[in-house]
This record gives structure tokens, C-alpha cells and sequence, in this order.
């Protein structure tokens, strides 16, 4: 996963991205990193003074291929000031667009060891956080690491042949 988290900072960090973002009007993530509850964590809130990218993920090797889920939580800057209602509302609708331009560089994004990720939920963090948050979760295949073997001997058996060699050894005292 070293790799895609790679990829993708260097992808978001691109000239071309950022040109996209400054066209639709709004801010690349400033900050990306991977996700340890930073969100949650009252001493973190000045790393949310601009946009943030935080990524996380779990690998299900019962599948085959393995199969990743890919988190991404997107941060914006803060739409929970209510003392201008029509400032928030724009706020909200950079948010928006903000949230669309991530989606369209991450939806189809893929890596030597991933699949194409592919947007299987999304919506806004439910959870107490010190920010808005809003969650875009993707899945793709996964080659990363070598799964364990499983069911090597699969198929259907129509007869089974045992013999035994079992030898009973004797020992007398003389």
C-alpha cells in the first residue's frame, strides 16, 4: 500500500492537479497523511487550518484476489462558523467541489500492486470530530503481499485407498 499512498501524494501534488483545483476556485490538500484519528484529537486543530487529506485502509486476503478498501477523509476549511450564513453557504459549495475534484483524480486511480479504486460509499463523518469531514471510500484488488495458500487440495474425491503399516513391537524381559 506504500506504493499507492506514494502515487497518490505525488499525483495530488502534480503541477496539472493543482492547476485543476485552482480552476474550479478551490484549494488542494494541503496536508496528507495517513489517518490516526487526527479529526478526534482537540491539540490537532491548527493542522486543519487548510485543506487535509487523510488516507487509510484494510486488506481482506480471505479474497482472491485480496481485496483493499481504501478510506479517504477530506477536510475542508470550516464550515461550522454560523455568524455569516451566506459566507457558510459558499463555503459549503466550495466544500462540494472540493470533494468532486479529489473524487475525480482518485476514482479509476490505480498502482503496480493495486487495481483501479472504485467508489463503493461516501458521505460526511458521523462521528465527533474537531472538523468537518467527508468520506470517500473506495475498493480495488490487492497484490501487495502474498496470501497465505488455501485449499490446496480442493475438488471431490471418488475413492480413497489407506493402508496402514503398523508394527507392534514386543519386548520380553529375560
Amino acid at each position: 500500500m506504500k506504493n499507492l499512498y506514494n502515487k497518490i501524494i505525488e499525483k495530488l501534488e502534480s503541477e496539472e492537479v493543482l492547476d485543476d483545483f485552482i480552476k474550479e476556485g478551490v484549494s488542494p490538500p494541503k496536508y496528507i497523511d495517513i489517518y490516526a484519528g487526527q479529526d478526534l484529537d482537540e491539540d490537532n486543530f491548527d493542522l486543519f487550518g487548510e485543506n487535509a487529506l487523510f488516507i487509510d485502509w484494510d486488506i481482506d486476503h480471505t479474497t482472491e484476489p485480496p481485496t483493499a478498501t481504501v478510506t479517504f477523509r477530506l477536510a475542508y476549511e470550516q464550515l461550522r462558523d454560523t455568524s455569516n450564513i451566506s459566507l457558510n453557504r459558499e463555503l459549503g459549495l466550495k466544500f462540494l467541489t472540493y470533494v468532486d475534484q479529489v473524487h475525480n483524480i482518485l476514482d479509476g486511480f490505480e498502482s503496480e500492486k493495486t487495481g483501479k479504486l472504485e467508489l463503493t460509499k461516501e458521505g460526511f463523518n458521523k462521528m465527533d470530530s474537531i472538523v468537518d469531514i467527508y468520506i470517500l471510500e473506495y475498493e480495488c484488488s490487492y497484490n501487495g503481499r502474498k496470501s497465505p495458500q488455501r485449499n490446496i487440495h480442493e475438488g471431490s474425491y471418488d475413492k480413497l485407498q489407506l493402508t496402514g503399516q503398523l508394527v507392534e513391537k514386543v519386548e520380553y524381559d529375560l
